[in-house]
């Protein structure tokens, strides 16, 4: 039996069939409602779909950046669009401003904060929710990675921890910014004069020009911020104030005190014996001897979890 529209006559019904390959246009606007903040490319803004009746996130890349940098947003927005894993941001829509002449693209809006903004606050994170916080985001790397992604720029800025307006109980916790992202698929030769990243966690082979990464570049990155998330301290922070070379430096050739160190004294040993394990094994100099792939530093992080 042939389905049928209920209530159109058969012209009708031909009228609004769509054959292979016609094409359908509309216009959307967005209405600004604020800055929310900016990077080396691009400015993002709060704003209003007045079509869908939600807030988005609005990514506008700056005027007069170079070829390469238009590249590697036209690149984010491609990456974030394919995307279809809870704890990745999906770019919804992009597009050019014929006003500014400016390339764009929109985001889904997230309630929340990042994690280093409670720990610029002087805390440290429990270790029960930062064992759930990177669960997450373990989640979110071993996707990246099995499709040829490696993100580059882990770091507490880019782990956002969402808040739901209806459900105080639903945090899902979202990996950011894929601006400077490497795409084993992106067959098109890359800026190779710059080190791409934040010093204060590139593995060794990323803080090396032409440097071969892979996921295990980002388990490094994580492993850094994990640090930092319990301990509230940087491994390397006594050389913040030095040139970014003495920070790269630090990260080929120094080994970080132990994170027990900074630890409470009432901790248990094995707790923070644990937590070194994790953190040594995450951060390991050589590839070779770090988590292999994010599922295993996802069972190790199980582990420490036992002491939370």
């Amino acid at each position: 039996m042939n389905e049928q529209t209920p209530g159109l006559a058969a012209d009708e019904r031909d009228a609004v069939a769509l054959p292979d390959g016609a094409t359908l246009s509309f216009h959307k606007q967005y209405q600004v409602a604020g800055h929310l903040g900016e990077g080396g490319m691009g400015k993002v803004y709060k704003a209003f779909d007045p079509i869908m009746n939600r807030y988005v996130a609005l990514k506008v890349m700056k005027a007069d950046v170079p070829e390469s940098e238009q590249r590697r947003f036209r690149r984010e927005a491609r990456l974030c669009g394919s995307f279809m894993h809870p704890n990745l941001v999906r770019v919804l829509d992009v597009g050019t401003t014929q006003q500014h002449g400016l390339y764009w693209f929109v985001m889904e809006f997230l309630e929340g904060r990042d994690i280093l903004g409670a720990m610029q606050r002087g805390r440290t994170v429990p270790l029960h929710v930062v064992c759930e916080i990177f669960r997450q985001v373990l989640d979110a790397l071993r996707y990246i990675h099995l499709r040829g992604i490696v993100h580059r720029d882990v770091k507490p800025a880019n782990i956002f921890v969402t808040r739901d307006t209806h459900d105080p109980d639903l945090r899902t916790v979202k990996l950011l910014d894929f601006g400077v992202a490497h795409d084993a698929g992106d067959t098109r030769p890359e800026e190779d004069r710059l080190i791409l990243g934040d010093p204060r966690y590139l593995p060794p082979e990323q803080s090396r020009l032409r440097g071969v990464v892979d996921g295990r570049s980002d388990l490094y990155a994580l492993g850094m911020t994990f640090y930092e998330a319990v301990t509230g301290h940087h491994p390397f922070e006594d050389v913040f104030g030095e040139h970014h070379r003495v920070l790269l430096e630090c990260q080929r050739e120094r080994m970080p005190a132990p994170p027990s160190k900074f630890l409470s004294v009432n901790a248990e040993p094995s707790k923070g014996m644990a937590i070194d394990a994790f953190f040594r094994k995450a951060c390991a100099k050589d590839p070779a001897q770090r988590f292999q792939d994010a599922r295993v530093m996802q069972q190790a992080l199980a582990e420490v979890r036992r002491y939370a």
